[in-house]
């Protein structure tokens, strides 16, 4: 019981962090994709959620995540550290650098804890790689799952991480978009256990767009 009442508390109090600048874009999962870009280090605890695509003509130049802290942690006795990742979406036609004002924010599942991080935008060009920090199954030991996440841009092979959390490592680079950048993204949750250890995000692909 007292870990539910905070929860519930942790929850709330998070809400007041996420909201998004920007114009919230209607879900689609039918715009067309070239290519998919995955990576061999995420976890498999949990389901694949709602592939979310950019609107058409818009494509990926920054990203945001949604991390449970260290103290929300300490409070709810389990470390579930990254649980939510937000691609933001321009109209790169208009030929403006970052970071922007006009966009578009789409998103798949995410976890149930944790609150949203600033925005990480390209200087300029779109994202078109990615690399995620994994921890390791830890046994009998609280497992976190996946924990940060690093872009690639594809002007300058600018690089930017994100806010999330330490443990772990970083696994090998996906490949890079075939096409224009990244418009799209489908998340692995595993939904709240109860008295069980959760790990909230696992693993994550991207798709890319011409």
């Amino acid at each position: 019981m007292h870990r539910l009442v905070c929860i519930t508390v942790i929850l709330f109090l998070a809400s007041f962090g996420s909201s998004v600048k920007g114009n919230r874009a209607e879900r689609s999962i039918d715009r067309p994709f070239k290519s998919m870009l995955i990576v061999d280090n995420g976890h498999r605890w949990g389901t694949w959620g709602q592939k979310e695509m950019c609107p058409s003509g818009f494509y990926a130049t920054g990203f945001s995540l949604k991390v449970a802290g260290h103290w929300e942690s300490m409070l709810i006795g389990d470390n579930t550290a990254l649980n939510g990742i937000r691609l933001h979406c321009v109209d790169i036609s208009k030929g403006k650098s970052g970071p922007y004002t006009d966009y578009a924010t789409v998103q798949s599942d995410t976890g149930s804890w944790g609150k949203w991080k600033d925005i990480k935008w390209c200087k300029s060009g779109t994202l078109v790689s990615f690399q995620l920090r994994v921890e390791a199954y830890q046994g009998a030991l609280d497992d976190t799952a996946a924990n940060n996440i690093k872009f690639k841009c594809s002007k300058d092979d600018e690089e930017l991480v994100g806010d999330g959390t330490s443990w772990g490592d970083w696994g090998s680079w996906s490949d890079k978009c075939n096409g224009k950048g990244i418009c799209g993204i489908e998340t692995m949750i595993e939904q709240p256990r109860g008295l069980g250890d959760d790990t909230a995000l696992n693993d994550v692909r991207l798709f890319c767009c011409d």
